[in-house]
């Protein structure tokens, strides 16, 4: 298998991307996660 090349910008814009996405991921499990802790205290 030949990785192909698709330069600097695109490897970067696919980079954060991929970042972003895992971001938001983590953000949403943090966001739950909190909201059971809150209402468990209460």
């Amino acid at each position: 298998m030949t990785l192909l090349y698709i330069g600097p910008g695109m490897g970067i814009g696919s980079l954060l991307l991929v970042g972003l996405i895992v971001g938001i991921v983590l953000l949403a499990i943090g966001y739950i996660l909190w909201s059971k802790i809150k209402r468990l205290f209460k």
